[in-house]
């Protein structure tokens, strides 16, 4: 199976793809650095064309309030619009419990992706505060 990993070579992203490369998966660790930028598009349809699952493990460069909410903000209508033209049947998020009880400025930014996800044509599941793909996360342990 191909799955995406948005921030794939970020700290918990790279992680992330490491466990998915042993359990055999076709894994693209996708980052600005390795062509594929969620904020202005650049490598996106290409990087997710045939995948079946994407993990958003993204995170804002800024903790500014506003620079981090038009970062998720931009990031994850690009994203999902890319996932929809692509065929994307999963989309997993990583979030923060209790994300809505909190003024961290980090969760600001995954406030305003929150709702897009729940809105998005991807399928996928919302647990409380946890917008999760069916059958890939379990604890928040993504397999």
């Amino acid at each position: 199976m191909k799955i995406v990993v948005i921030g794939g070579t970020g700290l918990i992203g790279s992680k992330t793809v490491a466990i998915l490369r042993q359990g055999g998966h076709e894994v693209v660790a996708a980052s600005p650095q390795s062509g594929i930028n969620t904020v202005t598009g650049e490598g996106l349809k290409e990087g997710i064309s045939g995948a079946q699952v994407v993990i958003d493990l993204a995170n804002s460069p800024s903790f500014e309030d506003k620079a981090a909410l038009e970062f998720f903000e931009t990031s994850g209508r690009n994203l999902l619009a890319a996932e929809v033209a692509a065929g994307v049947r999963h989309h997993v998020a990583l979030s923060v419990v209790a994300i809505d009880r909190t003024d961290n400025v980090p969760t600001l930014g995954e406030a305003g992706a929150t709702p897009l996800l729940q809105l998005g044509e991807v399928e996928g599941e919302q647990r409380g505060n946890h917008i999760i793909g069916h059958h890939f996360c379990e604890r928040q342990h993504c397999i």
